[in-house]
């Protein structure tokens, strides 16, 4: 099934969100079935200062908080991507690739449904407190001490409200930082071979849609969060 491409698309949308605090992100299905896909992050400037406080780096402005040769390295250990390509700057990481094998990249991943239902074809991704669990074992060292350097449910495994969680920062670390969690967001965009005719969750013109979803969304998992997209 040549759109199974958007299984791993819908993968690295998650792992850059949880380790950024802005992203933007856009997948284009080639017409050989492979999909290139570039992404930009920046980590707001009060996490990245605490960032650089918990690990000793604050007073080296120029320090990268995730080294871009770390996270080369990591996705070159995948069979199914080619064509890595990724830069850092203090704050920011920048990157490219391209996924060649996407069907069996996609067998991995069950929690998306990729499907063609007459002459449609149908993308279902469904991130529940389970299945990022199971994504968050998939992270670099650095992203996950991170991660728990936040107190991110996501890694803690407690329940918690976005509310909760947010004011749980703030008595923590202060205002600031859960102000920046929670203005935070990841924008998507899908560029599909044809017309897009529904989405949840989002909105599209022509063969491209675009979700915006909250950052904090993606650290709490309060409740399932589920996106659709159906093109022809």
């Amino acid at each position: 099934m040549k759109h199974q491409a958007f299984v791993t698309y819908v993968l690295m949308i998650y792992l850059a969100a949880v380790s950024s605090c802005t992203l933007s992100i856009k997948a284009t299905l080639r017409p050989d079935t492979q999909i290139d896909l570039s992404y930009t992050s920046e980590i707001k400037p009060k996490i990245a200062a605490l960032f650089k406080d918990l690990n000793g780096s604050h007073q080296n402005t120029a320090t990268p908080l995730l080294s871009a040769q770390v996270v080369t390295a990591s996705l070159q250990k995948v069979p199914e991507l080619s064509q890595v390509i990724t830069r850092e700057s203090a704050q920011a990481l920048e990157g490219s690739l391209r996924i060649t094998k996407l069907e069996a990249l996609s067998q991995r991943f069950p929690f998306i449904i990729q499907k063609k239902e007459g002459s449609e074809n149908l993308l279902n991704l469904s991130i529940n407190r389970d299945t990022a669990r199971q994504l968050v074992g998939l992270f670099t060292t650095d992203v996950r001490d991170y991660l728990e350097a936040l107190m991110a449910p996501v890694i803690t495994g407690e329940e918690l409200y976005a509310k909760e969680y947010l004011d749980l920062l703030s008595s923590v670390y202060g205002k600031t930082i859960a102000q920046e969690i929670e203005a935070s967001r990841v924008s998507l965009k899908f560029q599909v071979p044809g017309t897009i005719t529904r989405v949840i969750g989002g909105t599209s013109s022509g063969s491209e849609a675009v979700f915006t979803i909250p950052l904090i969304d993606l650290l709490v998992v309060q409740k399932p969060l589920f996106y659709q997209l159906v093109w022809k």
